[in-house]
C-alpha cells in the first residue's frame, strides 16, 4: 500500500509540476493572450481547441502502432493513458521526461523500459521529420512567402524524406529497443504513419487557420498555414531546452506568417495556437486517464461477480 501511494503521489506531483511550468511559460504574456483572445471570439478559439485535439489524438494512434511495430501490444484506453498524460512531460524543460513518464507507465502493463523509450524516440523523429518533409514540399511550391529559395525548401524535404525511410527506422528501432526485440516497419507501416502524420498537420494547421485574422482567405493562404505550423513545430521539438518548444515555434510561426497577415496578426495567433494546443494537452490527458481508470474499475466488478 506504501508504494501505491508513493506512486500515486508521484503521478500527483507530476501533473502539478507540468501545469505550473505550462501556466509559467506563459506567464507575462496574460494581457497579450486576453486581448488576441476577445478579439476572435469563442467560438473560433472553441473551435482550434476542436483541431487540436483532434491533431493529438491520431498522434496517440500513431505511438501506438509503433509500440506495437516493437512487439508490445496494449489495449487502446491504457496505451492512451501511458502517452497523453506522458506528453505532459513535454512541458518540463529537457528532452527526456515525456520517454521517462511513458516508461514508467507503461511497465504495469508489461512493456519493457526498452521499447517504451523507442516507441517515444520513433514517434518523435516520425512527427518531426514528417513536418520537415509536408512544410518543405509546400514551401518549395511556393504557398509561403521567404526569402530563401525554393531550392532550400526541396533539400529541406529531402532530409525530412530520407529520416523517414523503412531501413532508417528499422536500424534506430533494433539498436534502441536492445537484444531480443526486432522491429517489424515495412512501405505500408511508412505510408501509414504519412497518413496518421498528414492527418495530424491538417489539423494542427486547422487549429491555427481558425487564429488567423484572413478577411478573404484564398487556398494558398490554407497551404500556408498547414506548412508554417509543420515547420515550425519542428523547430520547437529540435529545441530540446525549451518546455513544448516555447518560443521557438513562435518565433518560426511568425516568421511565416507575418507576410500574410502582419506581424501583430501572427503573433496573435500564434499564442492563441499554444493555449489551445496546451488545453487540449491536458484535457486528454485527463480524459484518457479517467477512461482506463473507469475501465478497469470496470474490470474488477466483473472479476469480484465471477
Amino acid at each position: 500500500m506504501t508504494r501505491v501511494r508513493a506512486l500515486l503521489g508521484a503521478r500527483i506531483g507530476f501533473i502539478l509540476l507540468t501545469i505550473g511550468l505550462a501556466w509559467w511559460g506563459l506567464g507575462g504574456r496574460w494581457s497579450e493572450i486576453g486581448a488576441a483572445a476577445a478579439e476572435t471570439g469563442p467560438l473560433r478559439l472553441g473551435g482550434a481547441v476542436l483541431a487540436a485535439l483532434a491533431g493529438l489524438t491520431l498522434t496517440g494512434v500513431l505511438w501506438r502502432m509503433l509500440l506495437s511495430a516493437l512487439g508490445s501490444r496494449v489495449e487502446l484506453r491504457e496505451a492512451g493513458a501511458v502517452f497523453f498524460v506522458g506528453q505532459l512531460g513535454k512541458y518540463v524543460p529537457g528532452s527526456v521526461w515525456t520517454f521517462a513518464v511513458q516508461a514508467q507507465l507503461g511497465r504495469r502493463h508489461g512493456v519493457p523500459v526498452r521499447s517504451s523509450i523507442t516507441a517515444s524516440a520513433l514517434f518523435l523523429m516520425l512527427h518531426t521529420f514528417s513536418g520537415v518533409l509536408l512544410g518543405g514540399v509546400l514551401a518549395a511550391g511556393g504557398v509561403v512567402r521567404t526569402d530563401l529559395g525554393p531550392g532550400w525548401w526541396v533539400l529541406l524535404a529531402i532530409t525530412g524524406g530520407a529520416a523517414l525511410t523503412p531501413p532508417v527506422l528499422r536500424f534506430l528501432g533494433d539498436r534502441l529497443a536492445g537484444a531480443g526485440v526486432r522491429m517489424t516497419f515495412g512501405v505500408g507501416d511508412l505510408l501509414r504513419s504519412l497518413a496518421l502524420m498528414t492527418g495530424v498537420w491538417v489539423c494542427h494547421g486547422a487549429c491555427l487557420w481558425v487564429l488567423v485574422p484572413l478577411a478573404r482567405p484564398a487556398p494558398q493562404d490554407v497551404l500556408a498555414v498547414v506548412a508554417a505550423f509543420a515547420l515550425a513545430h519542428a523547430a520547437g521539438v529540435l529545441l530540446v531546452l525549451a518546455p513544448a518548444g516555447l518560443g521557438a515555434r513562435e518565433a518560426v510561426l511568425i516568421a511565416l506568417l507575418s507576410p500574410t497577415v502582419g506581424v501583430p496578426g501572427a503573433a496573435a495567433a500564434a499564442l492563441l495556437a499554444r493555449v489551445a494546443h496546451s488545453v487540449a494537452d491536458f484535457a486528454l490527458a485527463a480524459g484518457a486517464a479517467r477512461w482506463a481508470r473507469r475501465g478497469r474499475a470496470r474490470e474488477a466488478v466483473g472479476v469480484g461477480h465471477a
